[in-house]
């Protein structure tokens, strides 16, 4: 009897050692010079111990990358912003499934700010006409859409080079805002998120600038994972997410976070719409 349980044993040990682990990629859209996939490390190491998947990180240079990653099956689950997610929804079978709440806020959404150096001239949105105006990358949600969507409402583009002294895509949230601090730009539109994380971290201080604009709540820039990926799959990676929370510290986007929430495809419709308005114009 023992023998044959020690030989069962050991068929079993060696069944399972040749198992091979799943494994998936994930990728991140470059919003931050500090953090974006080190963020989630805490919440990746629990979702791996709940699913029993292998998730590998990898990071790409801009937002189309982003999206292009997962359309070639080199990545199965992204962290996008609200913009990126649309497209990857559209061309690479993309799905939002969570976005992360902040310690001490209601829900997951957050906002664009304009933001300018304190001795700046400049007090409201429509002071900014003719300056440099400084913005994320082309692609970004908070860094791009929404500060276009906000200068429209007092008639003013940046396709139109008679409305501004200059304006450029600064790479990243964090770049946008150093580009005020260091003199190279007038303003800048940008991610509450990467704001307050950068305030945190001593980055600057916050009597260095002012926020003259706040836009009105944007979607929250959700994780999504493929559909090309098994259901029984996508359930057991969003169930970790969502309770990940139970089992230790986790980040996300924008640093800490307190939990997830579930999100769907049709939150980020008002992007959608957003999206037509101003390719119409």
């Amino acid at each position: 009897m023992n023998k044959l349980f020690l030989v069962l044993t050991l068929f079993l040990s060696l069944f399972i050692s040749g198992v091979k682990a799943v494994e998936y990629n994930m990728v991140f859209v470059p919003a931050s010079e500090k953090g974006d996939e080190n963020d989630y490390e805490g919440l990746l190491k629990i979702v791996e111990n709940i699913t029993n998947f292998k998730i590998n990180t990898i990071k790409v240079t801009d937002y189309n990358a982003a999206v292009e990653a997962m359309r070639a099956g080199r990545a199965h689950i992204a962290w996008y912003g609200g913009k990126t997610y649309v497209k990857a929804a559209e061309i690479a079978d993309a799905e939002a499934f969570a976005a992360g709440v902040r310690p001490g806020e209601k829900d997951a959404g957050y906002y664009t700010y304009f933001v300018v150096r304190d001795d700046s001239e400049i007090k409201n949105l429509k002071d900014i006409k003719g300056k440099v105006l400084s913005l994320n990358s082309i692609g970004s949600t908070s860094g791009d859409l929404i500060p276009q969507v906000e200068l429209t409402k007092i008639n003013l583009s940046i396709k139109n080079e008679n409305d501004f002294k200059n304006v450029f895509y600064a790479g990243s949230h964090d770049a946008c805002l150093l580009a005020v601090l260091n003199k190279k730009s007038d303003v800048c539109g940008m991610s509450s998120r990467n704001y307050e994380a950068r305030l945190e971290d001593n980055t600057f201080q916050e009597k260095d600038v002012r926020i003259i604009h706040k836009s009105d709540k944007v979607p929250p820039p959700p994780l999504a994972y493929s559909k090309k990926i098994p259901l029984e799959h996508r359930l057991k990676i969003k169930n970790a997410v969502l309770e990940a929370h139970e089992y230790g510290e986790i980040g996300g986007y924008g640093g800490k976070m307190s939990h997830y929430i579930s999100v769907e495809d049709k939150n980020y419709n008002i992007l959608r719409n957003v999206i037509k308005l101003l390719n119409n114009n």
